[in-house]
């Protein structure tokens, strides 16, 4: 393992695990890998012994099953285990990946919540699992808190540690002289696993809009035929 980065979701970690990949350090873990690994009932099982007492607790061993083959990890569900990861891996460089806590807080609504909300309810899902543990299935009241906690826990955890705290939007500088190589003659990555879901629920959201206004509609027109 080569660079755990421990930032929330939607502080851009997947540019910043392309942008690893440029400077030859891949694959990265990352939450997309979850599905495609079909890992997610491991992961339920991990965080239902870190915060319901159930099963061994995740250590090097467990980590190295489901890190096989990656030289970095990103994202959830790998950073809802910060100090585990920092134990597991003493030789790994440290990032944590932030951005400003209203601009997170916008994004992580828009996405992640959304889809949980929206989402089925009738069978337990990893998604579920840390929207209850990581705020309390209630991020409007307690997301805040778990960003600057999270936050908090990796800064303290990884003192002592090659550590660099990234900030969304930086490009490579800080990166590159971070990992002690050269900027790649290409832009930093933008990438956003969510537009397609976004553009999905603008879709929805204007046709919702137009059903509204043409019921309106009928309903104007029918009572003005009533009136004559």
């Amino acid at each position: 393992m080569k660079v755990l980065v421990l930032g929330m979701p939607r502080t851009g970690t997947q540019s910043l695990a392309d942008a690893l990949a440029e400077l030859d350090i891949t694959p990265t873990y990352h939450m997309r890998e979850v599905a495609k690994n079909k890992q997610q009932v491991a992961w339920i099982k991990a965080i239902e012994a870190k915060y319901e007492g159930k099963g061994t607790p995740s250590g090097r061993e467990q980590f190295d099953e489901l890190f096989a083959g990656y030289e970095a990890v990103a994202d959830y569900p790998a950073a809802i285990f910060p100090t585990e990861l920092l134990t597991a891996y003493p030789e790994a460089a440290v990032i944590l990946t932030t951005r400003g806590e209203d601009a997170w807080y916008a994004s992580m609504m828009s996405t992640l919540v959304h889809a949980h909300l929206h989402a089925p309810r009738k069978n337990p899902s990893l998604a579920a699992k840390y929207h209850t543990h990581c705020w309390k299935d209630d991020f409007p009241t307690y997301g805040r808190e778990a960003y600057r906690r999270q936050n908090e826990v990796v800064r303290e955890a990884a003192k002592g540690r090659r550590f660099l705290e990234y900030k969304t939007g930086s490009g490579w500088g800080p990166l590159c002289e971070f990992l002690g190589v050269d900027v790649p003659e290409v832009p930093y990555p933008r990438s956003d696993d969510w537009v397609a879901y976004k553009q999905e629920v603008k879709e929805k959201e204007k046709l919702a809009r137009l059903a509204v206004e043409e019921k309106e509609k009928e309903m104007g027109q029918g009572k003005q035929t009533e009136e004559a």
